[in-house]
């Protein structure tokens, strides 16, 4: 019976929402800094899908724990725990286009909001980004796909037609200083 019920939810959902065409109107550097409950640098810990059940039936979650490194704005834990809509547990799965995905040892900066939603990053994917370390040791700021974010003017801009070299990503240390600066003039 629950898995009727949970097929028939997936079904009307994929009548809600076309596969492939999950979109998310582009948000600024200071709408994710406004939105945001929460803003830390962390990394990825743990990662288990885990069954709720519901009136309906069963539903998956992922459940996703940051070991947080650099709590930015909202947050003194040391650890961070955000459940996301989706996963595979028992031999059934559930997904949402676009979602972001997690594996252990994931570096991220993470804006999220503390309210339950199928996701409760900012933006979707756009609240999530990628820190990676480069020959030099310094740590650098991309978004989910690998694109370098080299001021954060540039996220929630369209990209398109840009030519030439790539610019190289933004070091962490300078792109924390902007969420600083942002915090600073939200709070006036």
């Amino acid at each position: 019976m629950g898995r009727h019920i949970l097929a028939a939810f997936i079904l009307a959902l994929a009548g809600l929402v076309p596969a492939g065409a999950t979109s998310y109107a582009p948000v600024s550097f200071g709408e994710l800094v406004a939105r945001a409950d929460v803003i830390f640098v962390g990394e990825v810990v743990d990662v288990r899908p885990l069954p709720f059940t519901t009136r309906d039936g069963t539903i998956i979650k992922t459940r996703v724990v940051f070991r947080v490194s650099d709590p930015i704005w909202g947050t003194s834990a040391a650890l961070e725990v955000f459940d996301f809509f989706g996963g595979e547990w028992g031999g059934v799965g559930m997904a949402i286009a676009e979602m972001p995905t997690f594996a252990v040892g994931d570096r991220r900066v993470v804006f999220a909001r503390r309210e339950r939603s199928i996701n409760p990053i900012v933006g979707f994917r756009q609240g999530l980004l990628q820190v990676r370390r480069d020959a030099a040791g310094a740590d650098r700021v991309l978004t989910l796909d690998g694109r370098p974010i080299d001021a954060p003017e540039s996220i929630g801009a369209q990209r398109a037609g840009r030519t030439g070299v790539p610019a190289a990503p933004m070091r962490l240390a300078d792109f924390r200083a902007r969420i600083g600066r942002a915090l600073a003039g939200r709070r006036r």
